[in-house]
């Protein structure tokens, strides 16, 4: 079953909402307040029922109205009834109790009164990660009951646990996987005084429980589980970004990615790198909720940003993404340090390649940040839509050392439709080498240097003794670069040709 639209009138921050298409990733943005929150709690009415739903009827009115689309309705609770449209009906006088209702009008003209759907496995449809899904303690009994909850809450995470940790039970391997991957070990159920909770094991056999673990590991650990056991179910994420550090939350994004093939994901955030992860996928739809200024209470609309290169860097630069001038570069040329970054770009591409200075020179800081750096530019340019104008449009270029040439060689495996030499080693294992060979001994002894912190320092110092000499005489410099530099000048040389042809 997949959602294809929501409307919503009358629903908490919402009068009269217009319609909108949703696809197998849905982001939605928007400040605090603004009204996100009242679209998965929408779409979560499918499967949620009492008392608390009524608070969603808008102050001042007595009824709300959720209108779902939806498509091949069957394996529910519902039975099989195709494709039409769920109309949803909250009635409260006082915004405390009533009454629901809900209808089904199928698209072959037949209707239907339907219950909410069973929030328990194998049967739901929604799994919800609201943001008020942490929890104070955990519910350490694991019978079947509790394993098969679908609740907004992590209570049961135990007795989630004990099935999917287990080896012989379906989703194992990929829970073990993502988890080992993401978190770096597996969180399983850990026997207790009444129970089981989830832990992990130590080598010594004792165990650490999860809530001594960070805010962050609990969250993942359960969405790991349900994305683990899902097919074509309905994932609510409000925050995905919240107590994950950036490294793990762009592995689980990743995950997300891949389980949207076979689940439908609607996910707020303010986060832009939730943004640029899920917006890089093509049928990703990006909407903005906003609320209408001087409204009391609370009026939200929505808009849909357009698929447009302007419109998409806005919104980036509306999340604080510093990346704003992405639009104004002929290309890009990704080098492994500074050093390397400034001789080149004051240097030779102003008296050697001087087409170049319409691209854009950024150093990552070692070779360890070359490849995700690179991957974070592509999918910006997908996310923005300016893929097509920058596939062919960008060159990596690290020293010629052992993980210098693993880095080129896992750019060239992740990234196999770009030709081979947009991903390069120097001959030299480092940049230095190439400086004139007056400071040749000073290159020496700053490389020699076994101290990381002392080595960066002189490295540091010998590339400002270097510019400064260079400034001092610029045809003297440029004709000692012609000779020491002249693989990195006719590399520039090649790349302007095929930026810029001949």
């Amino acid at each position: 079953m997949r959602v294809t639209s929501l409307q919503l009138t009358e629903f908490r921050s919402f009068v009269d909402m217009e319609p909108i298409a949703l696809s197998a990733v849905n982001v939605f943005i928007g400040a605090n307040n603004s009204g996100k929150t009242s679209v998965l709690r929408a779409l979560y009415l499918l499967q949620q029922s009492g008392d608390a739903i009524y608070p969603d009827v808008r102050v001042g009115s007595e009824t709300a109205t959720v209108r779902i689309g939806l498509e091949d309705v069957s394996g529910l609770n519902w039975g099989s009834l195709g494709n039409g449209l769920v109309t949803i009906t909250l009635n409260s006088p006082n915004r405390r109790d009533g009454g629901v209702q809900i209808n089904f009008a199928s698209t072959n003209g037949n209707n239907y009164g339907l219950a909410v759907l069973k929030a328990e496995e194998p049967h739901h449809f929604v799994v919800p990660f609201l943001s008020k899904r942490k929890t104070a303690t955990y519910q350490e009994d694991i019978r079947i009951q509790f394993a098969m909850q679908v609740t907004p809450s992590m209570a049961y995470l135990p007795a989630k646990l004990s099935r999917i940790s287990n080896p012989s039970f379906p989703g194992y391997e990929k829970y073990r996987e993502t988890c080992t991957a993401i978190l770096g070990f597996m969180v399983t159920a850990t026997p207790s005084e009444n129970g089981q909770r989830a832990g992990v094991y130590l080598p010594s056999r004792e165990t650490i429980a999860i809530e001594q673990m960070g805010e962050g590991v609990p969250n993942i650990v359960t969405l790991l589980a349900d994305l683990a056991l899902s097919e074509g179910k309905l994932f609510l994420i409000e925050e995905p970004e919240n107590d994950l550090h950036p490294t793990a939350l762009k592995a689980l994004l990743e995950l997300i990615v891949e389980s949207s093939k076979s689940n439908q994901f609607v996910i707020s955030t303010h986060s832009n790198i939730v943004l640029r992860h899920l917006g890089a996928i093509a049928s990703t739809l990006v909407y903005e909720v906003s609320a209408v200024p001087g409204r009391m209470p609370t009026e939200a609309v929505i808009r849909a940003i357009e698929p447009t290169p302007q419109a998409r860097l806005e919104v980036l630069r509306d999340l604080g993404y510093s990346f704003s001038d992405f639009d104004l570069w002929d290309g890009w040329l990704f080098l492994e340090e500074a050093s390397a970054e400034r001789i080149i770009r004051d240097y030779l591409i102003p008296w050697f390649a001087p087409k170049l200075s319409r691209v854009r020179t950024l150093a990552t800081g070692g070779t360890g940040n070359i490849e995700p750096t690179f991957t974070d530019f592509y999918r910006l340019a997908r996310f923005s839509h300016l893929e097509q104008a920058y596939t062919g449009a960008a060159w990596v270029r690290v020293d010629g050392d052992e993980s210098g040439q693993k880095v080129v060689a896992q750019l060239r495996k992740c990234f196999p439709s770009w030709a081979a030499d947009h991903f390069n080693c120097f001959s030299q294992s480092q940049f230095e080498h190439y400086y004139p060979s007056v400071f040749r001994q000073q290159v020496a002894q700053a490389l020699a240097v076994s101290d990381r912190q002392k080595r960066r320092d002189a490295k540091k110092q010998l590339l400002e003794d270097v510019r400064n000499w260079l400034d001092e005489d610029q045809t003297r410099a440029k004709a000692v670069l012609t000779e020491c530099a002249q693989e990195i000048i006719v590399d520039l040389q090649k790349i302007e040709s095929q930026l810029f042809g001949n």
